[in-house]
């Protein structure tokens, strides 16, 4: 998939932000860490395809040519960037929100990350700091594609063409109005949850643990009641059971 880069430019608020588009990159996460080190305050990286998408904890994310969106922001918030899981929340909001306008459809979130439509996974979110700067890589799975044996029954699409620059357009401008201390977007957070009063699996000292999802903070930790007692979840992933890939 190609960019339109003066499509994207002109749906994009701050004008002086600078946007590279390039047709295939390894990462737009590490592009913008790169950037970042070379001295550039700020950038948007959008791509048509990665070579070494990363996820959550290392994995791979698979970002095939012709099918999706691959976009990383680097930017500055306010307060510096100590609250990476909080605008992972926002992003993920962000993103859901930007979807629906564009798509009509509806979107759940997987604490804390993913982006889920009639049960499969069609958006990742990837945030990472570079001293008080801020990464966050969206990757958003647009058409249909064939997917390596290990996705099939995980990976879903919003099966939309033509939306990607507006969609990347739109999720950078909500971005660059993050300020770490408004979590007003946690209530819609709470509400497109997949995971409240749900049962789900995770890693504790390196243990599997299960219980269920009671609640989730408006700094984004997710409260989950076990047979131990109550644990609160600031990092990782958890898992669910009964819907296919999570």
């Amino acid at each position: 998939m190609i960019f339109d880069g003066e499509k994207l430019r002109a749906a994009l608020r701050d004008r002086t932000l600078p946007v590279y588009v390039p047709e295939s990159i390894d990462s737009t996460n590490l592009e913008c860490r790169r950037r970042i080190e070379a001295g550039e305050g700020r950038c948007l990286v959008v791509a048509g395809t990665q070579t070494a998408g990363r996820g959550r904890n290392g994995k791979r994310f698979f970002s095939p040519p012709g099918a999706g969106l691959y976009m990383s922001l680097a930017f500055r918030p306010a307060q510096g960037a100590e609250n990476a899981i909080g605008v992972t929340t926002y992003t993920a909001v962000a993103a859901a929100r930007e979807i629906a306008r564009l798509t009509g459809r509806s979107c759940q979130i997987k604490w804390v990350n993913d982006l889920f439509l009639d049960g499969r996974k069609v958006c990742g979110i990837l945030t990472e700091a570079v001293g008080d700067t801020l990464i966050v890589g969206v990757g958003v799975n647009l058409l249909p594609t064939s997917v390596p044996p290990e996705l099939e029954g995980i990976v879903g699409c919003l099966n939309c063409a033509g939306i990607a620059e507006e969609l990347a357009a739109g999720v950078t401008n909500a971005l660059l109005q993050y300020h770490p201390e408004d979590a007003s977007h946690m209530e819609e957070y709470r509400r497109r949850s997949l995971v409240l009063g749900r049962s789900v699996r995770f890693f504790h000292d390196g243990c599997q643990r299960g219980g269920v999802a009671v609640a989730i903070l408006d700094d984004g930790a997710l409260v989950v009641d076990t047979p131990d007692g109550r644990e609160m979840l600031r990092s990782g992933e958890v898992s669910l059971s009964g819907i296919a890939g999570i």
